[in-house]
């Protein structure tokens, strides 16, 4: 076991002398380290705000792309069973009748399955393919299956089933379509073959025949690819919508746009408020103040003196007052509010004003994101206050590395200097012990 032997000459608490006056000394590096929290702090909240303002600012250039008012169409299946539809260019407006009177099938093919007595190959052959598929001595059918379909690069795929009591290795190709037929041969393996030839898909359109290898159908329609999905005879509709302006996608654009710009709002309220119950991070901030201030200037337009909230008519304001000469509380705290009713309105209305009063060069928008541009940006004021802080972190910590390599060396200086007055202090009691030892004997004789 482990003896402390720390201060058995002098009698003194020496490790506790040491641990005393070492706290002492880290003092100082106490208060840096501190002050670098500190800093990381204030750096941890300037970087939240910069990377909300770039959200706001994108959300801002989203809405003011002019090409978010490009034509945009619908098409409808009228029973979703039959077939599903989507467009991929410009398709002439109107109704169609489908009808699906066959799907697409790949092709099979069946053989009774006898495990070979060797090593051998499986040779596939289809139109403009072909496979070689190993096998080993004694292998069984349902092995043999699991590697044919573990490995993508084979044109088929396979099963085992039992007619008879007969073992059966079924192979199926991975294309659809009557193209799709293939044969296997395997001899002494593979016999009683059983084929079933591909089928192709094929539709009316308006009573006019349409056959695809795949049960996906382009062209049939102009601009509308089909997916089928059943058969029916009976027949449904296929509805293509007149080009547009994208409603929904500019009152989604709105939305998000209002969405950043509140979440934007209410950070920079809460970093800087200074009120007597609370106090933000950076309460009373100059810069965050007057970011602040810019960013509800930027949503107002002066005229002739008279200042107006240009986004208003398309439903984004500053909300409505709840009550005579009172205002809700989201407006006095300079919130937005959507209205996609009206947006959508004005758009269905006359879209090209919309985009107009968007994507105007010095309206609302462009000159919110410039603004933001100013704080975010490369040399932006906050870009430039956050790099500054990483500096003033670094220098810290450097500061913190200069004052552990001090302290570790006072550290071991205290330790020697009081194992030197140990070791001094052992010597004198030595010397005491021997001359006591002395006196006795002489007072003895």
């Amino acid at each position: 076991m482990a003896i402390n032997l720390s201060g058995l000459a002098t009698g003194l608490p020496t490790d506790e002398l040491i641990a005393n006056l070492m706290s002492l000394e880290r003092q100082p590096r106490t208060r840096v380290v501190t002050q670098r929290t500190s800093e990381q702090s204030m750096k941890t909240a300037l970087q939240g705000v910069a990377d909300q303002l770039k959200k706001l600012q994108t959300a801002a250039q989203a809405l003011s792309d002019p090409t978010l008012f490009g034509n945009k169409q619908s098409v409808e299946i009228g029973n979703a069973a039959t077939a599903t539809a989507t467009l991929v260019s410009g398709a002439p407006t109107g109704g169609y009748s489908l009808q699906v009177d066959r799907l697409a099938r790949s092709a099979q093919a069946s053989y009774a399955y006898t495990p070979p007595t060797a090593d051998g190959t499986i040779e596939l052959a289809g139109t403009g393919w072909s496979d070689s598929i190993a096998m080993k001595a004694d292998e069984k059918a349902s092995d043999l299956v699991a590697r044919i379909n573990g490995n993508p690069a084979l044109h088929v795929v396979a099963s085992v089933t039992t007619v008879d009591g007969v073992e059966r290795l079924s192979f199926a190709s991975r294309a659809t379509g009557a193209a799709s037929g293939f044969t296997a041969t395997a001899a002494d393996v593979l016999s009683g073959e059983a084929l079933k030839a591909g089928l192709d898909a094929s539709v009316r359109i308006d009573g006019q025949v349409h056959t695809s290898a795949t049960n996906v159908l382009e062209g049939a329609i102009p601009g509308v690819k089909l997916q089928l999905r059943g058969l029916d005879s009976v027949g449904t509709t296929v509805n293509v919508g007149a080009p547009g302006a994208d409603t929904k996608g500019v009152g989604d654009a709105a939305k998000a746009f209002v969405d950043a710009y509140n979440a934007s709002n209410d950070l920079l309220r809460k970093l800087t408020a200074v009120s007597a119950s609370s106090k933000g991070q950076l309460g009373g901030d100059s810069t965050l103040t007057a970011m602040q201030n810019q960013l509800r200037s930027a949503m107002i337009s002066v005229t002739g003196g008279v200042s107006t909230l240009p986004l208003e008519k398309l439903g984004i304001s500053t909300g409505k007052a709840s009550g005579t000469a009172t205002y809700s509380a989201d407006a006095i705290a300079g919130k937005l509010k959507f209205d996609a009713d009206v947006l959508s309105a004005a758009v269905t209305s006359d879209p090209a004003a919309v985009r107009g009063v968007l994507g105007a060069t010095d309206g609302v928008l462009k000159t919110l994101a410039s603004t933001i541009g100013t704080y975010t940006g490369a040399s932006g004021s906050l870009t430039e206050r956050i790099s500054a802080s990483d500096k003033t972190i670094a220098d810290l910590g450097r500061r913190m590395d200069d004052f552990d390599a001090r302290l570790t060396a006072k550290e071991a200086a205290l330790k020697a200097q009081f194992s030197r007055l140990e070791a001094t202090i052992s010597k004198f009691n030595d010397q005491r012990s021997w001359l006591s030892g002395q006196l006795d004997g002489l007072k003895a004789r």
